[in-house]
C-alpha cells in the first residue's frame, strides 16, 4: 500500500494577493529590471534580415498607404501566416519609420511576460515560487535570444501568460466569465503562429475540470471575437479559395515519423550552453565550460517539478492508492471527485496538460520542427521549478531545527542557477550585439545583419552624396540584404537605385556625372568589376560587426560609344563595339554593357527586371543566363550584365544576346472597397525585347580583355 502526501500535508496553499498588492512588492520590480536589462541592452544591434524587414514594412505600408493586412509573411511550409502580428507592429510603425521600435515592442512584450510569470506564479503558488520562476525565465538564454528581434512568434509570451490567467480563473478561482477571454487569447496566439492551436488541449482540460463555470453567452461572445480577429485572414482564404488550407491537408498526408526533436528543443529552452558557438571570440564559448553544469541541473529540476506536480495530483486525502489494479479502478471515481473538489490540484493538472500533451503531440511529425514551435510551452518548466523550490523549502522548515538550515542551501542553489543563467545570457547578448547571429540552430540566410550597421551604411552613403554634391546613390543587394535595404533606403534623402549584385552592376550615365556606390559586404563581383568598367574611388570601409565591411565608392562610368544598330527599342542600348571576357570573383565572366533608354521611377515594393540569355558563337550547350533586378532607372544610366562562364569554357569570338523584361509588383488585391495587403508579389508577363527591325536578338563580337 502506498500513501501519498497531499499539498495540505507538505505545504499550505499560498495566500492570495488582494487586488494589486503585488505592485508594492520589490520582487516584481527586480524581475522587471533584470528582464528589461537583458532585452534592451544594445537593442539597436537587433537582427534585421528578410523576415524582420517584411513584417515592419507591411505594418508601415498598411498605416501609410491605407491597406488592410490579410496575411503576414510566408511560413516555412509555404502557407501565409495570419496577420495578427502586423496589426501589433502597426503601433510603432504609426509613430516612426525606424524598425528599431518594432524590436522595442518585442522587448516590452517579453519583459511583460517575465513580470506576468512572477504575478501568476506568486498568486497561485506563493511569493518564493513566483520570484524564482520569473527570474529563471527572465535569464534563460534561449527565450532571451528570440526576445531581441522582430518576428511573429516572439510576441507570443505575454499572451501565453494571459491565457493561463484566464484558464486558472475558471479552474482554480472557480469564477465565471473566463471562457470568453480564453477563446479570444487562443485566437491571438494562433495569429502569432498556427502551432498555438495545440493550446486547445489545456483549454479543453479547463472545460472538463470546471464545467460549472461555463456560460453560453461566453461561448457566443468568444465565437464573435474570433470572427472579428480572423476576418482579414478569412478574406484572404476566400480570395485564394482556401489555398493555404489545401496545403495543410496535403502536408498532413505525408509520412510522419516519431523522433526526439521535440524533446531536444524543449531541453534547449532550459539550457543551451552545452552547444557553444564555434567562432573563437565568442564570450559564450569562453564561459561554456563553467556553465555546462546548467545543462544537467536545470532539466533535472524541471523533471523534479513535473514529478512533484504529478504526485500531488495523484493523491487523495484520506485514501490509500493500492498497487492492485482492481482496487485502483474502484478508487478512480472517488479520486476524480476529490480532484474536482480541490482547485489547487486542478491547477496542477492544468499545468501538466499544458506542458505534456502538446509535447507528446509533437513527438510525431511529418515536417521538421523549429524552436519557435515551443514558445507556447514557456514559461511552464520554470514555473514547475519555482514550485519545486518553494515546496522543498517549506518541507525543510517543518523538520527538526538541526535540519531547518538546509532550506538555506535550497535558496543558495536557486540563487546560483539564476546568477549563472544571468552571466550566460549577458554573454549571449554581447555576442549577438557584436553581430554574431549565426549560432541559433538554423541558417535561413547566407549571413545575418544587424539594424545599426545597415542604417550606418545607408546614412554614410547619404551624407557622402550630399557632401560631394552628387544626385544619386547606387546600392548593391543580395539574398541577405535585399528586403531590408529596399525598405531602409526609402528613408534616404538622396534618390537611390538598388540592384541585385549577383550578376549585374548599375552605374551613372556620363551625362549624370559621378554617383555614390554602396557595395555590400559579400558582393565580390561588384568590387572586382568596378575597376574594369568604371572609374571608382574607394572612400570608406564601413565596419560591420561579425563580418566583412560595406564599401563606399565615388564612381564615374567609363566612356563607351553606343551602337546605333544594337538597340532593344525603347528599352536598352548596347554600348561598345565589342563585349569582354573578364576574371572576377574567382571565375570567368562574359560582360556586356548597356544604357537605359527610358525612365522607371521607384514605386512601392516594385522592381524592374531584365532576363538575358547569351549564346556564345559555336556553342551547342544551354545558353548563359543573367537576371538583373533594379528598383529604378534613369535614361542614360548604364547597366553591366555579366554571365558566369562554365569551367573550361572556350572563349567564343561572338555572342548572340536575347533579353526579356518584366516587373515585380506587390500582390495587394482589392476585395470590394477593401485594399488588401499581403506579403506576396506578382510578376507581369514577360516581354521579349526587339530591335528596331523587329529582331529578338543582337550578335556582337567579344574580346578577351576589359
Amino acid at each position: 500500500m502506498v500513501q501519498i502526501e497531499t499539498s495540505k500535508n507538505i505545504d499550505e496553499k499560498p495566500a492570495r494577493d488582494s487586488g494589486f498588492a503585488w505592485l508594492r512588492s520589490w520582487d516584481i520590480y527586480l524581475v522587471a529590471l533584470v528582464a528589461a536589462f537583458l532585452r534592451f541592452y544594445q537593442i539597436q544591434t537587433t537582427e534585421f534580415d528578410d523576415d524582420q524587414a517584411i513584417l515592419f514594412r507591411m505594418a508601415y505600408d498598411a498605416v501609410h498607404h491605407g491597406l488592410l493586412p490579410v496575411t503576414s509573411n510566408i511560413a516555412s511550409i509555404g502557407i501565409a501566416h495570419p496577420p495578427g502580428a502586423i496589426y501589433l507592429y502597426m503601433l510603432p510603425a504609426a509613430l516612426s519609420a525606424n524598425p528599431l521600435w518594432g524590436a522595442v515592442l518585442v522587448g516590452i512584450f517579453t519583459t511583460a511576460a517575465a513580470v506576468l510569470t512572477c504575478i501568476f506564479t506568486r498568486r497561485y503558488y506563493g511569493r518564493a515560487a513566483g520570484l524564482i520562476a520569473a527570474l529563471l525565465y527572465a535569464t534563460a538564454a534561449r527565450p532571451l535570444l528570440y526576445a531581441r528581434f522582430m518576428w511573429q512568434p516572439n510576441l507570443m509570451p505575454p499572451f501565453v501568460l494571459l491565457f493561463l490567467f484566464a484558464l486558472f480563473r475558471g479552474v482554480v478561482d472557480r469564477r465565471k466569465g473566463w471562457f470568453f477571454f480564453a477563446l479570444l487569447l487562443l485566437g491571438v496566439l494562433f495569429q502569432m503562429h498556427p502551432i498555438a492551436s495545440l493550446m486547445a488541449f489545456p483549454l479543453l482540460a479547463a472545460l472538463i475540470l470546471a464545467p460549472g463555470t461555463l456560460r453560453w453567452r461566453d461561448l457566443v461572445l468568444g465565437a464573435v471575437a474570433l470572427v472579428v480577429i480572423f476576418f482579414p485572414y478569412l478574406l484572404w482564404e476566400a480570395f485564394t479559395r482556401l489555398a493555404d488550407l489545401r496545403t495543410v491537408f496535403s502536408l498532413a498526408k505525408e509520412h510522419a515519423r516519431i523522433d526526439g526533436q521535440a524533446l531536444g528543443f524543449y531541453r534547449l529552452f532550459l539550457s543551451p550552453f552545452d552547444s557553444p558557438p564555434a567562432y573563437p571570440t565568442s564570450v559564450v564559448r569562453a564561459l561554456a565550460p563553467a556553465l555546462s553544469w546548467l545543462g544537467y541541473v536545470v532539466p533535472l529540476l524541471a523533471l523534479g517539478g513535473f514529478a512533484l506536480a504529478a504526485l500531488t495530483l495523484l493523491a487523495r486525502d484520506g485514501v490509500e492508492l493500492s498497487r492492485q489494479g482492481g482496487k485502483l479502478l474502484s478508487q478512480l471515481l472517488p479520486w476524480w471527485r476529490g480532484l474536482r473538489a480541490d482547485p489547487y490540484r486542478c491547477g496542477l493538472a492544468l499545468l501538466l496538460v499544458w506542458q505534456i500533451v502538446p509535447l507528446l503531440f509533437l513527438l510525431r511529425h511529418a515536417v521538421n520542427l523549429h524552436a519557435q514551435y515551443f514558445f507556447m510551452l514557456m514559461p511552464g518548466p520554470f514555473i514547475l521549478i519555482g514550485l519545486l523550490f518553494a515546496r522543498s523549502t517549506a518541507w525543510l522548515a517543518r523538520l527538526r531545527p538541526a535540519w531547518r538550515f538546509a532550506r538555506y542551501g535550497v535558496h543558495a542553489l536557486a540563487a546560483l542557477i539564476i546568477c549563472a543563467q544571468l552571466v550566460g545570457s549577458t554573454a549571449s547578448v554581447i555576442d549577438t550585439s557584436s553581430g554574431h547571429f549565426d549560432d541559433r540552430g538554423f541558417q535561413p540566410y547566407p549571413y545575418h545583419n544587424d539594424l545599426a550597421s545597415l542604417q550606418r551604411a545607408l546614412s554614410a552613403a547619404d551624407q557622402l552624396a550630399r557632401r560631394s554634391h552628387v544626385n544619386h546613390v547606387y546600392i548593391t543587394t543580395d539574398a541577405a540584404t535585399r528586403t531590408a535595404l529596399n525598405y531602409l533606403a526609402e528613408q534616404m534623402y538622396t534618390p537611390t537605385t538598388l540592384f541585385d549584385a549577383s550578376s549585374c552592376l548599375a552605374l551613372p550615365g556620363p551625362a549624370h556625372g559621378s554617383a555614390v556606390l554602396l557595395v555590400g559586404p559579400y558582393d565580390r563581383l561588384t568590387n572586382d568589376l568596378l575597376g574594369q568598367v568604371a572609374h571608382a574611388r574607394l572612400v570608406e570601409r564601413l565596419e560591420r560587426p561579425g563580418g566583412q565591411p560595406f564599401r563606399l565608392y565615388i564612381v564615374t562610368s567609363a566612356p563607351a560609344r553606343p551602337l546605333s544598330q544594337a538597340q532593344f527599342v525603347p528599352h536598352l542600348q548596347l554600348l561598345g563595339q565589342q563585349q569582354s571576357y573578364v576574371a572576377a570573383d574567382h571565375s570567368s565572366w562574359l560582360v556586356t554593357r548597356w544604357s537605359f533608354m527610358h525612365a522607371a521611377p521607384p514605386a512601392l515594393r516594385t522592381t524592374y527586371n531584365f532576363a538575358w540569355m547569351a549564346r556564345p558563337g559555336g556553342s551547342s550547350g544551354p545558353p548563359l543566363q543573367s537576371l538583373c533586378t533594379l528598383t529604378s532607372m534613369r535614361p542614360g544610366d548604364q547597366l553591366v550584365a555579366a554571365f558566369n562562364l562554365p569551367v573550361h569554357a572556350a572563349a567564343a569570338p561572338s555572342v548572340t544576346l536575347n533579353v526579356q523584361s518584366f516587373m515585380t509588383v506587390p500582390y495587394n488585391p482589392s476585395y470590394g472597397p477593401l485594399h488588401l495587403e499581403t506579403d506576396s508579389s506578382r510578376n507581369s508577363p514577360r516581354v521579349t525585347l526587339r530591335t528596331a527591325k523587329g529582331q529578338d536578338s543582337i550578335t556582337v563580337r567579344v574580346s578577351k580583355g576589359a
